[in-house]
């Protein structure tokens, strides 16, 4: 997925979904990790850049069952669930 970060506007990594397993909140952007508070990620569903933590909150954002990447919903099960199984 692609991200980028608030404060400049500049993407942080074309396709980033991975949490830093040994951080909270903090996603993988290539070389670094950031929290999920300073990015905005780009949802395909919707066409739009939106904030990570509302993407999350909306669950236009789920994560996987092991808690370690992230990804937009395939189903509206997953959606409702905000994870897959």
């Amino acid at each position: 997925m692609k991200v980028r970060y608030k404060k400049t506007g500049s993407e942080a990594y074309a396709y980033s979904r991975n949490f830093n397993v040994n951080a909270i909140g903090e996603v993988l952007t290539g070389d670094d990790s950031s929290l999920i508070a300073e990015l905005d990620v780009y949802l395909e569903a919707l066409g739009q850049w939106k904030d990570m933590r509302r993407a999350f909150r909306d669950k236009d954002l789920i994560i996987d069952n092991y808690n370690t990447c992230f990804f937009e919903p395939t189903s509206e099960e997953d959606r409702e669930r905000g994870y897959t199984l």
